[in-house]
């Protein structure tokens, strides 16, 4: 790979995991960092050797930035992406995209009429366990997909919500399931394919928030699967991310993106070893949000890299982020009319 010059568009948190990640790469650099706090943007932007600049239109104005990584507060991903596209910059968005589909199909199209890519963050599907599960799915080894669960039974402090945006939904557009489950729920429809119907019913129970920290839903597949989605930051003290896939030939379960089970008939005892020791959870977002490793965010900015070099579509593109976004919409849009919700939207 050449040397890849990036942008980060928000210093928070998040940012700083794009940031240490885009750090470890040898053929990356982070070059400027944006954020109206000057304290925290320059603290970022130091760290790596890179520039400090108040606004997204500095960064569109820039001639060595080529990919800017947008890691603000969910509900303005799209005001930064359309300068930022509009200048010819490739961009990689955290999740959720943005908190309104129409807000992402202005992405989407902006990225398209500038001719640059556009990669949604959802590193959980770059974790080997979890693409070896895709593997045995596409390659038919399950049977018929029958029964798919995705529980993100996680805890939060107060405190985590004493930042403004947080818990709101002008600028994070949910609770934990647009902000905490998300991952997950992009993993069960990406492992059990479309949905065609969803029943869901959400509560906020432990924090003092406008919108839920507790959510369940009942899915149904367009291939006839059921599922069931179980997200929360109410149950204390946390328990890791669990998906169970269960078909009619065979089983697997993840735990953070782990096999922990691999039952699949005529697998063979060496190869059931194998997919249970594949790779380390690598940390947990269950019980602290910054408990995670930024190695598979890592793996997903190496792919947006080749992306731009070979000038093919990145792993997980805006359409694909748009999909577990509508699902979550669709869960809201059911438990306010206590009745189920078709998709599409």
């Amino acid at each position: 790979m050449k040397h890849t010059r990036f942008a980060i568009i928000g210093a928070g948190n998040i940012g700083g995991i794009h940031a240490h990640a885009i750090g470890s790469i040898k053929e990356a650099a982070v070059v400027a960092v944006c954020d109206k706090n000057e304290v925290i943007g320059r603290k970022l932007a130091e760290k790596y050797s890179a520039d400090w600049v108040p606004t997204y239109q500095d960064i569109a104005s820039r001639d060595d930035v080529e990919i800017a990584c947008i890691c603000t507060p969910s509900g303005l991903h799209t005001d930064a992406a359309e300068v930022v596209t509009a200048a010819g910059k490739h961009i990689l968005v955290e999740k959720p995209m943005d908190i309104t589909l129409e807000r992402i199909d202005r992405m989407i199209r902006s990225a398209r009429q500038n001719s640059v890519f556009l990669g949604c963050v959802f590193p959980s599907r770059f974790r080997i366990g979890v693409l070896k599960a895709k593997e045995a799915i596409e390659q038919g080894r399950l049977g018929r997909i029958v029964l798919l669960q995705g529980n993100i039974k996680w805890f939060r402090k107060e405190s985590y919500y004493n930042v403004g945006w947080r818990g709101t939904w002008k600028l994070d557009g949910g609770g934990a399931l647009m902000n905490q489950s998300i991952h997950t729920i992009d993993l069960v429809q990406w492992f059990g394919g479309p949905i065609k119907s969803i029943f869901g019913k959400t509560a906020t129970l432990r924090h003092t928030i406008q919108t839920e920290d507790t959510g369940s839903a009942l899915l149904e597949f367009e291939n006839g699967a059921l599922g069931v989605i179980q997200g929360a930051t109410s149950c204390y003290p946390g328990s890791s991310t669990r998906i169970e896939i269960h078909g009619t030939a065979g089983t697997i379960i993840l735990e953070e993106g782990e096999i922990v089970e691999w039952a699949i008939k005529g697998a063979s005892k060496d190869e059931c070893t194998q997919m249970l020791n594949l790779e380390p959870v690598g940390g947990s977002g269950s019980q602290d949000p910054m408990g995670i490793t930024s190695e598979f965010h890592r793996r997903q900015i190496v792919d947006m890299i080749n992306a731009v070099q070979n000038k093919q579509q990145p792993a997980v593109t805006g359409e694909e982020g748009r999909k577990a976004v509508e699902i979550i919409l669709a869960i809201y849009s059911s438990s306010q009319s206590n009745m189920p919700v078709k998709l599409p939207l």
